[in-house]
């Protein structure tokens, strides 16, 4: 179903927006959302990179879910709990390194020698941190969604999710599966659960976006956001393993691109222009 027979079918809402400045870092709610050539404004901008330039995450330390990542004003702030905090520029200076993500090699710079020490006292060995700018360029698969651009998130501008998922899930798993286990940027209202993986094209107040490809989820997603503890009980992977199981892989959320900059709002109207396939991995 294309054009605006889907769109008559009914309007959904804008329920939480959330960013998450340093890549693996604790994520925080924002009521309203700038996207740039990148995606969302201050998402994703920053990372922490080992002795080798490689990515960390919270696949392999968990602990950076404690880790508080907030911009205020013109600096971000990391802060944790009996590791006091660190401050530093939002638009550093540093030199030029090389660092990988997944795939995608590239060169961005560094923040400050203060993160590096804070990093490294947290994480027990020697770390960095990197901020991409706007100048650099680490394009999204081409075979999902060619001519767009990505910070450092996985692979894809932003993340949404409904709330209509969200539920069945904790349904399906006898328990509530907080939305933040899924790092998303966008929470959208829905009745339906997994609506969103035949959402196309979709706008968000005057912002358009297309879904390119379906999320497939890992150990992430066990984590205690909070505490940085895992799921004792593997959740919520055990129960999709059930339920959104497709060849080796579970599905979860929706990537997104969107076409052109402009600002969200929590509140916004979410219409769905175009139904139809969104593939996988």
């Amino acid at each position: 179903m294309t054009g605006s027979a889907a769109g008559r079918e009914g309007t959904r809402t804008v329920l939480r927006l959330r960013i998450h400045p340093v890549k693996g870092a604790r994520g925080s709610d924002v009521d309203r959302m700038d996207f740039d050539g990148m995606g969302p404004r201050f998402d994703r901008r920053w990372m922490v990179v080992g002795a080798d330039g490689v990515f960390v995450s919270q696949r392999g330390r968990p602990e950076l879910a404690t880790v508080q990542a907030t911009v205020a004003g013109r600096a971000l702030v990391l802060a944790a709990r009996g590791a006091g905090a660190v401050s530093v520029p939002v638009a550093p200076r540093g030199v030029r390194v090389g660092v990988r993500v997944w795939d995608s090699d590239l060169e961005v710079r560094t923040v400050s020698p203060d993160a590096d020490e804070w990093l490294t006292a947290l994480l027990g060995s020697p770390h960095r941190l990197v901020h991409i700018g706007d100048d650099d360029l680490r394009p999204t698969d081409p075979a999902y969604a060619k001519g767009h651009r990505v910070g450092f998130a996985d692979g894809y501008p932003a993340l949404m999710v409904t709330d209509g998922s969200v539920a069945e899930l904790g349904k399906r798993a006898g328990r509530p599966i907080p939305a933040d286990r899924f790092r998303p940027n966008i929470i959208v209202s829905g009745d339906q659960p997994h609506e969103e993986d035949h959402w196309r094209r979709f706008t968000i107040g005057s912002l358009r976006f297309s879904g390119v490809k379906l999320c497939a989820r890992c150990k992430v997603t066990t984590t205690d956001q909070e505490s940085g503890e895992r799921d004792p009980d593997r959740e919520p992977l055990r129960t999709l393993a059930r339920y959104r199981h497709l060849k080796d892989k579970v599905y979860f959320g929706v990537n997104v691109v969107h076409h052109g900059t402009g600002r969200i709002r929590t509140g916004d109207s979410v219409e769905v222009t175009e139904r139809g396939f969104i593939p996988g991995a």
